[in-house]
């Protein structure tokens, strides 16, 4: 036998013994390798304009693949799989518009990363990667939210002049009790579109039919918005309403959350 022949021999042999190995018992490298040639088969075929363009998807992609690797490797041995294509496919698939930010990076990777965990695969739905294709940076956020706590008090405000003609007021407000401080004045201005958002999304509800436990609702009258409707209320010389409510996951949202989200308390 040739030199070269005998070296390829050898070659092939060792590479039939790593195959062997990974489909016995998979590592986080070889999931982490599989996962990233899928990546790189998927997005390979996107067009860029220009050089710059170029090298900024290269280091986006590489990240993503980064971002994957780690979150793989941080699952125990034990609790390892390889994801069903048909899973890890379609999240592949969809994250190719998506893995240039920063959000979009960190929820796929984290599905995928799910996908190859026993503890939480089962938990997965096909729903959620059209799902997280449709969430804002704020949506995200908002959501994250509930990793803290199961439940947030809200309320909505509303005006009725002396006919009893109600005027709602279109934000609602919140309180996120021992984290007041999560969300800038910008984002809370913003805040019920996201809520409304993930409502339609089918992930969280607002509950007006079971309130905050144990919550006073009077402490939405220290809220600058609630200060601000009531002056124009006041003006119109009307009298203000509280519709109280409570904002909590639906069992696809708390399913989304324990593989999104998985230091979720």
């Amino acid at each position: 036998m040739k030199g070269f022949e005998r070296e390829f021999a050898k070659n092939t042999a060792e590479l039939s013994k790593e195959v062997v190995g990974d489909l016995v018992r998979p590592t986080s490298k070889s999931i982490g390798e599989n996962l990233g040639l899928l990546v790189d088969g998927v997005m390979g075929w996107i067009g860029f304009w220009g050089q710059k363009q170029k090298i900024k998807r290269e280091q986006y992609l590489a990240e993503y693949k980064i971002k994957i690797s780690n979150k793989i490797g941080a699952i125990p041995q034990e609790n390892l799989m390889e994801p069903p294509i048909s899973i890890a496919g379609p999240i592949v698939e969809a994250s190719k518009y998506y893995y240039e930010e920063t959000h979009y990076q960190e929820m796929f990777s984290q599905l995928l990363a799910s996908a190859c965990d026993k503890r939480c695969s089962r938990e997965i739905h096909p729903a959620f990667v059209e799902i997280l294709k449709q969430l804002s940076p704020l949506d995200a956020k908002l959501l994250n939210m509930f990793k803290y706590h199961d439940t947030y008090p809200l309320c909505d405000i509303q005006g009725i002049d002396s006919n009893e003609k109600i005027t709602p007021f279109n934000q609602s407000l919140f309180d996120f009790k021992d984290k007041k401080n999560e969300f800038s004045y910008d984002d809370y201005i913003y805040l019920t579109a996201s809520l409304d958002n993930l409502t339609r999304l089918g992930i969280v509800i607002k509950n007006i039919a079971i309130l905050e436990l144990n919550y006073d609702y009077n402490g939405f009258k220290e809220n600058f918005m609630y200060k601000n409707y009531l002056t124009i209320i006041n003006n119109q010389k009307n009298t203000a309403r509280m519709l109280k409510a409570r904002i909590e996951l639906t069992d696809l949202g708390r399913k989304l959350c324990k593989v999104i989200f998985m230091n979720k308390k």
